[in-house]
């Protein structure tokens, strides 16, 4: 099942794959501290804000900021067979600290700049590049999460989102009209993915995600904030990459390990999906889809203590 938010309001969509673990070049290792201090909740949704304005919750888990950064990510990009056709030079798909650089659109502030690549033809790599955090210290379990946030600016400069007509003229020759619609609306979609550890005798690998989109047009070059709460996610295990619905209940006290971020169509699709059997790697050249965004804020909402 997947489950989507659309821009400026919430329904619930889904997919996966596989990661290196954090870096951190220092600002800080270790989220602040859960307090007891009374805040404003942030509101829900997909929608425009001024990078820094507001506060967010002190008791978030928080994996990246201006004073936090304990993210870290792969890049498969080689320049060199599937990975011939991205617009940019290899090295420019990579998610490390040195992406993470003073923005002048928000007043200096360090934020996470980067282009997020994914394939839209073959799912081998599908994912060229991503984010991920790791924090199995901080005893978060599925039960504890409230709410993912992030705090983001799209970057058209830097951006090659393939429009219906460019799937149409790519891949009309394999897919049938309902096909190419259902594929890819040529927005911006990110799959946020809360997985557990590794499956063993006594639990299985319990993750919750959902793909978020946003439309470029509504909000050009400003600050957005993504805000899905528990109520959106899906949860579900998974083996062999095979995924299996649960309710919001189950597994609960299983500890959430990390967050991945990942580049998607809206469908969560790629053309092999559709082809089965039929599928030739060799039969098209990829038609990547290139995400610019610098992230200011990523966090995770947890329950309070009483």
């Amino acid at each position: 099942m997947h489950r989507r938010i659309v821009v400026m309001s919430l329904a619930p969509l889904l997919v996966l794959t596989a990661c290196t673990g954090a870096t951190d070049p220092s600002p800080s290792t270790s989220s602040p501290a859960p307090s007891a201090e009374v805040f404003t909740p942030l509101d829900a949704g997909v929608y425009a804000i001024d990078c820094g304005a507001e506060a967010h919750d002190p008791g978030a888990l928080v994996v990246l900021s201006p004073e936090v950064y304990r993210v870290g990510g792969w890049n498969h990009v080689n320049g060199v067979g599937s990975f011939e056709t991205v617009a940019l030079e290899p090295g420019d798909y990579a998610v490390s600290a040195k992406q993470y650089v003073p923005d002048t659109t928000c007043d200096g502030a360090s934020t996470l700049d980067v282009v997020l690549a994914k394939k839209t033809y073959d799912w081998d790599k599908q994912h060229a590049n991503g984010i991920e955090s790791q924090f199995p210290g901080e005893d978060l379990t599925f039960e504890d999460v409230t709410a993912i946030v992030l705090d983001v600016r799209l970057d058209a400069e830097r951006s090659v989102l393939p429009q219906p007509d460019d799937y149409a003229a790519h891949y009309g020759d394999l897919l049938n009209p309902d096909q190419l619609g259902e594929l890819d609306r040529g927005n911006v979609n990110l799959e946020l993915t809360l997985f557990g550890s590794g499956a063993t005798a006594d639990q299985p690998l319990m993750n919750a995600g959902l793909i978020v989109e946003i439309d470029p047009e509504a909000f050009g070059d400003g600050w957005v904030r993504i805000k899905v709460p528990r109520e959106s996610l899906s949860f579900y295990t998974e083996q062999n990459y095979e995924r299996a619905d649960v309710t919001s209940v189950d597994h609960q006290e299983l500890l959430v390990q990390g967050l991945r971020i990942t580049p998607e169509t809206s469908s969560g699709n790629e053309v092999r999906v559709y082809l089965g059997d039929a599928f030739d790697p060799q039969a098209k050249n990829e038609l990547f889809k290139e995400m610019g965004i610098a992230f200011h804020t990523i966090e995770i909402e947890r329950a309070r203590a009483e």
